[in-house]
């Protein structure tokens, strides 16, 4: 999501936008990556933004 874009739930990751996993073939990266953002639908009790 870009910022200034209205979200129940945000996440921003420090990749470029056209590789939001991270670089290609960094399985381990993009593993954590997931689980992060999967833990964050768990954990989040109202909106906002995470910084990941």
């Amino acid at each position: 999501m870009e910022h200034g874009v209205p979200a129940p739930r945000v996440a921003f990751v420090p990749f470029p936008y056209n590789l939001p996993m991270g670089e290609p073939g960094d399985r381990e990266g993009h593993r954590k990556i997931a689980l992060a953002a999967l833990a964050l639908l768990h954990e989040s009790e109202r909106p906002g933004e995470v910084d990941i």
